[in-house]
């Protein structure tokens, strides 16, 4: 249980930062286009915004689904069985 709220945890956490990161590109874009000179600027300067945008959108996509996918694997072999294979250490072996 532990694991899956580390996990979750992460994944939130990881959002977070690309969104904050996708708001600052976009404040940048908007700070470009103010200093554009003409048409044919704004048009490039919206041409390169595009494209290192959806790059960016890309890798993130790749990020979450690759910490999603590691949140939904099994825990590791041996990890969650109890120590004792699941007897009762406290009654000689045996299983109440």
């Amino acid at each position: 249980m532990e694991t899956a709220m580390t996990g979750a945890r992460d994944v939130r956490e990881t959002a977070l930062r690309m969104a904050e990161q996708n708001i600052a590109n976009s404040f940048q874009f908007a700070q470009a286009l103010l200093a554009a000179r003409d048409a044919q600027d704004v048009v490039h300067i919206h041409s390169e915004f595009v494209k290192t945008q959806m790059a960016a959108l890309t890798d993130q996509a790749q990020d979450l689904a690759r910490k999603a996918s590691k949140m939904a694997e099994p825990p590791a072999k041996g990890s969650a069985a109890p120590k004792d294979g699941g007897k009762d250490a406290g009654k000689g072996g045996k299983a109440a």
